[in-house]
């Protein structure tokens, strides 16, 4: 099988954590950098892209199979489809884009293109998050009855005026959208099941160059009757993950991961022996720029492409979690329940 020839689109950000990984992504090869800030792409070049450009058509020609993008959630739209439309294999960074417009006019292209479309978010390169969802199939917590997250950091306070980020019609919102996505996503796909009803409350509170929210707080209702609350910020910090269910818990904060069941759990990760009692095992945690990580998710998507097979975390998935993030937005709005 010839090497899949890829282009990182988007070098810096995000990206900056992860675009060692592509000298050494088995089954490829680093054919293009874009970006639009030189030190991205001295960076990239010295790291081993045979090409740097700050033209994105260049990602567009034929020595280009594989695109990653990893720009301003308002370009995701225009790049994804033109690459699709190119016949390239896309893989986009969350959200999926910045509206659900934007998102339908992107599933329609997917459908039609001769590529794979899939959607990256970084959270499942952490091993702990597939115990834990080995753990919930498993029945180790009986039934979920309710979840928690919240995703904040303080970063907004020092925000810069004419940065991306602060623009609410570039981000599609501002901290949920933003912030909020990753446990919406993972909270979605832990428990299998969308959520359905959103209630919420936004407001931007001591962020003033920012132009969407700078705290949301989300109360919903997931398909199979579990219920949750969603918080982001970027004027506090603090992160974590919490599920309750009828035989235990799961708590992720920075302590690590508190895990109490009913009954001994014996995982790849987790050794769980003395029943009743709460036991702190800490992440292992993963680089996002280690090849060698079977849950690394460029590893992941190139797999899928080589052998045929939808990717971990599709389109459809990534539009459904913009569309809670829509619904939370349209509920603080009208001071009522929404339905996603």
């Amino acid at each position: 099988m010839q090497p899949l020839r890829v282009a990182l689109i988007g070098a810096g950000g995000m990206a900056s954590l992860y675009r060692g990984l592509f000298a050494k992504l088995p089954g490829t090869e680093w054919a293009l950098a874009v970006d639009v800030l030189d030190q991205n792409l001295e960076a990239c070049k010295a790291l081993g892209a045979k090409r740097v450009s700050k033209n994105f058509d260049d990602a567009l020609k034929d020595d280009v199979d594989l695109l990653c993008i990893s720009t301003p959630n308002h370009l995701h739209e225009p790049q994804a489809i033109a690459g699709l439309n190119a016949g390239k294999h896309v893989l986009l960074e969350k959200p999926i884009t910045n509206t659900l417009d934007g998102a339908d006019r992107l599933l329609t292209a997917a459908k039609k293109a001769r590529g794979v479309f899939g959607m990256l978010m970084t959270g499942y390169t952490d091993p702990m998050v597939w115990e834990i969802r080995r753990m919930l199939d498993s029945g180790a917590l009986g039934k979920i009855q309710s979840i928690r997250a919240r995703d904040a950091h303080t970063g907004g306070l020092a925000a810069k005026p004419d940065a991306w980020r602060g623009s609410k019609e570039k981000t599609g919102g501002g901290s949920f959208v933003q912030l909020s996505i990753h446990s919406i996503n993972a909270m979605q796909w832990w428990l299998d099941s969308r959520i359905e009803e959103v209630r919420a409350f936004s407001a931007r509170q001591y962020c003033e160059n920012i132009g969407g929210d700078d705290v949301t707080v989300a109360s919903v209702r997931f398909a199979n009757g579990t219920l949750g609350i969603f918080e982001s910020g970027w004027a506090s910090a603090g992160r974590s993950r919490e599920i309750y269910g009828t035989r235990g818990y799961i708590r992720i904060t920075s302590r690590g991961v508190e895990v109490c069941l009913d009954e001994t759990w014996s995982g790849e990760i987790v050794k769980y022996t003395e029943k009743g009692k709460p036991l702190i095992v800490k992440e292992p945690g993963a680089e996002l720029d280690d090849p060698s990580n079977p849950y690394n998710q460029h590893v992941m998507f190139v797999k899928c492409i080589q052998e045929g097979k939808p990717p971990h975390m599709t389109g459809e998935r990534g539009r459904q979690d913009l569309a809670v993030t829509v619904a939370a937005y349209r509920s603080a709005e009208s001071g009522r329940s929404e339905r996603v």
